[in-house]
C-alpha cells in the first residue's frame, strides 16, 4: 500500500513520536499530528530532538473528546490515507482512580471519531494501537486468537472501543488493522516509566519502590522496533487483522530489569530498591508471539534490550542537567 499523507493521534506520545520519527527517515509523505497538550519540548520528540523542524510535519493541538468535531473537519479537509491512533489514557493504576475518564478516551472517543470515518472513501488504513493487557494474565508467547479476559479499567476500555472497530470492519469492511506491544522502552520516554526512572532515582540517591515486589513478568521491545512494525502494518497489514509485537529477549521480571540497570550503573539493588507488596492490581504476566508479525509483515528486531537500556542510560547522563528539573511522577490530566 502507498500512501501520501498520514494523521498521527497522540503524535506528542512516546510511541507516536518515535513512529512519526520513523516515517520522516523512511518516506515522503505529509504528517499531520494532533494531541491535546501543547507540543511537548524536542527533549521528548525524538523528529524534534537535535533536529529541524521538517517541513512535511503540521502540529495540531486538539482534544479526541473536547474538539471531535474539529478533528472530523480537519480529517474531511485533509484526506489522510492513513490514520494512526496513538491517543490514550494508558495508566493502569490510574485507570483505577479515574475510570469514566479511560472510557471516555479509549472507547467513547474511538466510537465518535470512527462513526466519521467508516464510510469516507478517502481512508485506507486505520491503526487501533491496543495493550496486551486486553488477554489479562498470560501464559508464554500466546497468538492472536486468544481470547479476552481484561482485568483493569485501562485494558477493558480499550478492548471496548476494539471491539466497536471489529463491528465496523464486519459491517463495513473498515480498513482497521490492530497492534498490541510487549512493554515500550527507549530514549525520550516518560520520565516515571520504569526504565529511565530507575536510572533517574539511582542518580539522585533516591529509594525505588517496586510494587508487587518487582516479581511481574513483562516482555520489553524498543521504541524504534514498533515505529517499524507499525510502518510495516500499514504497508502490508490486512484489514481486521491483529498483529503482536514483541522481541527476541523473553520474559523479564520487573527486579531482574532493575537489577541489570544497577549493575550497567555500578549500584547496589538493596541499598536503593525497597520491594513493595502492593501491585495496584496489575496482571503477572504478558507474553505475545510475535510469528505472525515477522512473517506478514517482514519484520526483525534491531534493538536488543540490554543495548537498548544502555542508550537510555547514555541519553539520561547527557541530558542531566535538563533531566534532573523535570517532575518525576505522573502528572493527570483530564
Amino acid at each position: 500500500m502507498q500512501f501520501s499523507k498520514i494523521i498521527v493521534l497522540g503524535s506528542n506520545s512516546f510511541t507516536g513520536g518515535h513512529f512519526i520519527d520513523h516515517i520522516l527517515k523512511n518516506s515522503h509523505c505529509e504528517i499531520i499530528g494532533i494531541s491535546r497538550s501543547p507540543e511537548y519540548h524536542p527533549f521528548f520528540l525524538p523528529f524534534l530532538y537535535r533536529k529541524e523542524r521538517p517541513d512535511r510535519y503540521t502540529f495540531c493541538q486538539l482534544d479526541v473528546n473536547k474538539d471531535l468535531e474539529e478533528i472530523c473537519s480537519r480529517c474531511d479537509d485533509l484526506k489522510p490515507d492513513v490514520i494512526v491512533n496513538f491517543a490514550a489514557q494508558g495508566e493502569v493504576r490510574n485507570s483505577w482512580k479515574w475510570p469514566l475518564q479511560w472510557y471516555k478516551t479509549n472507547c467513547i472517543s474511538v466510537v465518535r471519531l470512527t462513526e466519521h470515518l467508516k464510510t469516507k472513501n478517502y481512508l485506507k488504513k486505520y491503526v487501533a494501537v491496543s495493550t496486551p493487557e486486553v488477554y489479562g494474565t498470560t501464559s508464554e508467547n500466546i497468538q492472536e486468537g486468544h481470547e479476552y479476559y481484561p482485568s483493569t479499567p485501562y485494558a477493558t476500555s480499550k478492548l471496548a472501543g476494539e471491539l466497536h472497530l471489529f463491528a465496523l470492519y464486519k459491517h463495513y469492511n473498515f480498513p482497521v488493522v490492530f497492534t498490541r506491544s510487549a512493554n515500550l522502552y527507549g530514549i525520550h520516554q516518560q520520565l516515571y516509566r520504569i526504565i529511565p526512572r530507575t536510572i533517574i532515582y539511582l542518580k539522585l540517591g533516591k529509594t525505588l519502590d517496586l510494587h508487587g515486589r518487582g516479581e511481574v513478568l513483562r516482555s520489553f521491545i524498543h521504541a524504534r522496533d514498533v515505529a517499524d512494525l507499525t510502518y510495516r502494518a500499514i504497508l502490508n497489514g490486512e484489514n481486521g487483522g491483529i498483529y503482536h509485537f514483541a522481541s527476541d529477549d523473553g520474559l523479564h521480571n520487573i527486579a531482574n530489569v532493575v537489577q541489570l540497570i544497577c549493575e550497567l550503573m555500578g549500584y547496589e539493588f538493596r541499598r536503593f530498591v525497597n520491594l513493595v507488596d502492593e501491585n495496584f492490581g496489575q496482571d503477572s504476566q504478558y507474553s505475545l508471539d510475535a510469528t505472525k508479525a515477522k512473517k506478514q509483515l517482514g519484520w526483525k528486531q534491531r534493538v536488543a534490550f540490554a543495548d537498548g537500556i544502555k542508550e537510555t542510560i547514555n541519553w539520561i547522563e547527557e541530558n542531566w542537567e535538563f533531566i534532573r528539573k523535570q517532575p518525576l511522577e505522573y502528572i493527570h490530566k483530564d
